[in-house]
């Protein structure tokens, strides 16, 4: 490993910001390369069908292309003490790795020329850069005796794909040089044009000659040549305009030869599958294959769970050697290292977020005895008329042992009163549900009612406190990634300097506090959500669509009588909603500030498949939202509108006082539909909590 280590074993956290050597090292795989099950044999790199390898930012598009090119097929090939040709055979393929963002495609258009003369130009410098990088492979395959005999007609043969002026050259070196010079009067041409107002190119070579000639010429030279084709890596697709992406198109389905393309880009960068044959556009399955890393992830959580612990492993073994002794010495579970967040209703922890007060004292008790309070004057709530009636409630409820408990009843109250039930029966009921269940902790309907609302009770408990709501445990960082290993790396990283910064051994000694990862939590939700303000425009109409989304979802988990539980997901018609907020919706999608859940959701009053989404997890801490998703609001057309339309504010706060009427105490749009807002009573009444 060449190098500075850094401090901070999560430091780097983007592929390109890693040399060939850290690439090599840092790679993790699930299961062996020949393995069907590995994400390596998922690239098809030795394929000659073109793959497409999407993902959203930081999902491992370009470490997965970056450790399957030449590069470091070669540092490989040294370790097995292999020849450059007989590992490419055995490989398959040798894969030529090029960045779009290195060509600097946006200099090819403007500057008083046409569209049309540019998108040649860019077609010719293409061919020209991809051509030198083909032979730059060729040029390492080649030694020995091999050389002399093959290079003479190498190069005679290559020249044959010139148009005109074929490059003089008898040797690989010399033909590299050659179209190097002719690629550097391209750059002056292109350069200058703005200035010259000409763009004369000498293009000597049609569409696709080099690309795919190259390679044929070369295995055409002998039969010890063949065996493996040649995989072109064009990473960063999305830095193309959709014309120069046309163009790439065209290649794709014009492929031949031992030769192919495999394309990464972010999964909103495919701006067109157009192609310059007759208009005819691309086919999934037909011209191409797909492959979604963040969706694979996504979609079998066990292996991504397996492939973060190797990842998170291998960067403490190359980069935090203090870490190896603590692991290996004391056998400790890479989970260890992490302080997990308290659930347990009967911890200690739960009295400290009470500050040990009696049961009459507490936030939750008091809320209650309060939103009561303030109905007698008018009458009260069903058989409660009076302060000796709450008394008689808020004492069946009290579990002073047990505030998580206590929170639960509370909670059991609100909605029996949002649902018209008598408050001081289902007291009763309560009372008597958990004793049983602090007698016998068996599974039961009480215990399924604390299972899936913990969080958020756990949550309001830590706002009555005023402490900052806990993220931490690798699982819970791994969740909240959402299939994207820069994300997690991210997560890591800046729980790493938290951590060092007061004063603790992160992977040296004890846990990380639950402090340093909610504080690194947060600070990773900051990094995430900031990234978008670079957008411009449709940057700020993502912002405030998923700020407004977030505020529903704080609303709904911190109010009296939630209508989902862990609500950070939606369901939406695709067939409803204007122009804007269905262009909103998808771009949020695209910027991963929106996650698409696989199989969508049927309504409840027809058989319609729904779009079903959830906010990105690692926006969670930002406002204090759930990592975990239960519940899945079904969204009107109206609601859609004000949240993913900026111009509709005022629309908005309508939406908002509509939630906060229904879930809150004394309920007063509880139990009947919003003219405008509402699906019907079936969408926004919470069930009975007990009803089977």
């Amino acid at each position: 490993m060449s190098g500075v280590t850094p401090s901070n074993p999560f430091s780097l956290t983007k592929a390109n910001d890693l040399s060939d050597d850290q690439i090599q090292e840092l790679w993790v795989d699930i299961a062996p390369p020949d393995s069907p099950d590995s994400l390596f044999s998922a690239g098809r790199f030795a394929s000659p069908m073109p793959t497409f390898i999407l993902g959203s930012k930081g999902s491992g598009k370009t470490h997965l292309m970056r450790y399957a090119s030449f590069a470091l097929q070669k540092k490989r090939f040294e370790r097995e003490k292999l020849r450059s040709l007989a590992g490419a055979r055995a490989d398959g393929y040798v894969g030529i790795y090029t960045l779009c963002s290195g060509l600097e495609t946006g200099r090819f258009q403007g500057k008083g020329q046409s569209e049309e003369a540019w998108l040649e130009v860019f077609s010719y410098y293409l061919e020209l850069s991809l051509g030198i990088a083909a032979l730059a492979a060729i040029d390492d395959l080649l030694d020995g005796e091999a050389r002399n005999h093959i290079e003479p007609r190498l190069c005679a043969a290559v020249g044959l794909l010139f148009d005109s002026d074929p490059p003089p050259a008898n040797g690989v070196g010399a033909l590299i040089n050659e179209l190097e010079r002719r690629r550097r009067e391209l750059d002056y041409q292109v350069n200058n044009a703005a200035f010259t107002g000409e763009l004369v190119p000498n293009v000597t070579a049609s569409r696709g000659k080099l690309i795919f000639g190259i390679p044929q010429a070369f295995q055409n030279c002998s039969s010890d040549l063949g065996g493996f084709i040649f995989a072109y890596q064009l990473d960063e697709l999305e830095n193309l305009t959709e014309a120069q992406q046309k163009h790439v198109n065209t290649l794709v389905r014009d492929r031949r030869g031992p030769a192919t393309l495999k394309i990464g880009a972010r999964q909103f960068g495919i701006k067109t599958y157009a192609t310059m044959s007759a208009g005819e556009e691309n086919i999934r399955d037909s011209e191409f294959e797909e492959l979604r890393l963040d969706l694979r992830f996504r979609r079998n959580e066990k292996t991504y769970r397996d492939l973060v612990a190797l990842l998170v492993e291998r960067r403490l073994q190359n980069f935090w050697p203090h870490s190896s002794t603590g692991l290996a010495g004391r056998g400790r579970r890479l989970t260890d290292w992490f302080e997990e967040p308290k659930r347990d209703p009967f911890d200690p922890f739960f009295q400290k977020l009470v500050k040990g007060a009696p049961s009459s004292e507490r936030p939750h008790i008091f809320r209650l005895r309060s939103a009561l309070a303030a109905r007698i004057p008018r009458g009260g709530v069903g058989s409660v008329r009076n302060d000796e009636d709450i008394a008689e409630i808020t004492n069946a409820i009290a579990v002073p042992e047990a505030p998580l408990l206590e929170k639960l009843n509370t909670f059991l109250i609100f909605n029996a009163w949002a649902r018209g039930l008598d408050l001081k029966q289902t007291a009763m009921s309560v009372k008597t549900d958990c004793a049983a269940f602090v007698t016998s902790k068996a599974a039961g309907r009480y215990r399924q009612k604390l299972d899936h609302y913990k969080s958020d009770l756990i949550a309001q408990m830590f706002r009555d406190a005023s402490f900052r709501h806990n993220y931490g445990g690798l699982d819970e960082f791994t969740r909240m990634s959402e299939g994207q290993p820069r994300a997690l790396i991210t997560l890591l990283k800046q729980t790493f300097d938290w951590a060092t910064f007061q004063g603790e051994r992160p992977f040296e000694a004890g846990s990380i506090s639950l402090d340093a990862e909610s504080k690194g939590a947060l600070a990773a939700a900051d990094w995430f959500y900031n990234n978008m303000r670079k957008a411009g425009n449709e940057g700020q109409a993502i912002l405030i669509a998923v700020d407004r989304l977030a505020e529903l979802f704080r609303i709904n988990r911190f109010a009296d009588n939630p209508i989902e539980c862990s609500l950070i997901g939606f369901s939406v018609s695709a067939r409803i909603g204007s122009e804007t907020s269905q262009r909103n919706l998808r771009l949020a999608l695209d910027h991963s500030f929106l996650v698409e859940i696989l199989g969508g959701q049927s309504e409840r009053n027809s058989e319609q498949v729904t779009g079903k989404f959830q906010l990105n997890r690692m926006l969670v801490p930002k406002w204090g939202l759930a990592t975990g998703r239960r519940g899945i609001k079904p969204l009107s057309e109206a609601e859609l509108n004000a949240i993913f339309d900026p111009e509709m504010s005022e629309a908005f706060e309508n939406v908002k006082a509509d939630w906060v009427s229904r879930m809150n105490a004394p309920f007063d749009r509880a139990r009947r539909a919003s003219k405008d807002f509402a699906n019907g009573d079936a969408d926004d009444i919470q069930n009975d909590l007990f009803s089977d």
